[in-house]
């Protein structure tokens, strides 16, 4: 069997998106496959989360879309049964004083509930593959937020497009 050598390792952008990548393949959500990565200053992870219902709810991968398909008993449109992966992320974290100062790699840029959140947490930096765009009830619209760009502006976050190469597959 032949040697092989190890001849590129990937930089700490290309590391951390591409785990946000892979703990984004555990979504429950049909439309938003999201992963969080929160690492210090120090190139630790501290967290990650992905999207997901509130724990013991549904799923939507198994029963559809609250807000385009409905309640599977009712059937009436409802609210999004999900916790965004920046919410979990912070949850998961066990300590929110952690988060303080740290980088988030997301897989798209947060919707403004999640960015008021990192805000308060004293997120200082933020790195995103894509847009984030929120589906309205009944699927009819999905819009863009751009008050999530101005609270990150005002509070002087950082924001960066990821540009580096993906290696995980995503749907």
């Amino acid at each position: 069997m032949a040697e092989v050598k190890h001849t590129k390792r990937l930089n700490w952008d290309e590391t951390f998106m591409n785990l946000a990548l892979l703990i984004a393949e555990r979504t429950a959500c049909r439309y938003h496959v999201v992963g969080a990565v929160f690492v210090d200053d120090r190139k630790r992870i501290v967290s990650v989360g992905y999207n997901g219902p509130s724990e013991g709810d549904y799923h939507c991968t198994e029963v559809g879309c609250a807000k385009i398909d409905g309640n599977p008993v009712t059937k009436k449109l409802e609210r999004c049964r999900g916790v965004h992966a920046e919410i979990n992320g912070i949850i998961n974290s066990g300590n929110t004083d952690r988060l303080r100062g740290a980088s988030l790699y997301s897989t798209f840029f947060p919707c403004y509930d999640c960015m008021k959140a990192l805000n308060n947490i004293g997120i200082k930096e933020i790195v995103y593959n894509d847009i984030y765009k929120r589906i309205q009830t009944g699927g009819e619209k999905i819009e863009e937020e751009r008050e999530s760009w101005d609270l990150a502006e005002k509070r002087g976050i950082i924001i960066r497009k990821y540009e580096g190469k993906i290696y995980i597959n995503i749907k």
